[in-house]
């Protein structure tokens, strides 16, 4: 087991103690947002010192992988997400939301696949030219500037395209208490 997989192991252990208590106090979104400003901003650190010290790059890929983790965690809020829609439109389609949202999640997976491989090409990758300190230069800041870059994103759309904040789930919640609570009186 390598060190990195190690420590994300670690991470993800530790995390898992208390992040539902977090999450629940905070919300899942804003939660999230945090997560992705720890991880961006590590990557970013990472890439602006351009470190050649073993122990500094793996203790901000630890802090990295603590924002990407907190992310990770309470991104299976798909329940939120069926609750908003059942909200909305008045149907409960667990089985078709859950679908889409696994659909989706395996194709970004594959796409990052196949993105890393188009970048090491960019940078000039190949066997012979492992060693060669350009392109190990190269490796390096797509190692730190693809990360960022999408967690970056990643941040953005939660702050703009995802309307469902603490407020508003605790809200769809009493909604749909309330809708089954008149349906239990019929």
């Amino acid at each position: 087991m390598s060190i990195a997989s190690l420590s994300g192991t670690i991470v993800i252990l530790l995390l898992s103690t208390f992040i539902t208590k977090l999450a629940s106090k905070i919300g899942k979104k804003e939660l999230s947002v945090i997560g992705c400003i720890i991880s961006a901003a590590s990557f970013i650190t990472l890439f602006i010192i351009h470190t050649h010290n073993v122990w500094i790059w793996i203790a901000l890929i630890i802090i990295a992988t603590i924002g990407t983790s907190m992310f990770n965690m309470v991104i299976w809020a798909i329940t939120d997400v069926i609750d908003e829609s059942e909200v909305q439109n008045g149907v409960r389609q667990d089985g078709t939301i859950y679908s889409v949202y696994s659909f989706a999640r395996k194709l970004g997976q594959a796409c990052s696949s196949g993105l890393a491989g188009v970048l090491l090409s960019i940078v000039g990758y190949t066997t012979a030219t492992a060693f060669d300190p350009k392109v190990i230069d190269g490796i390096y800041n797509v190692t730190c500037l693809m990360p960022a870059a999408g967690m970056t994103l990643l941040l953005l759309a939660l702050i703009f395209l995802y309307p469902l904040n603490k407020k508003r789930v605790e809200a769809n919640a009493a909604k749909l208490r309330e809708i089954r609570a008149a349906k239990e009186q019929q």
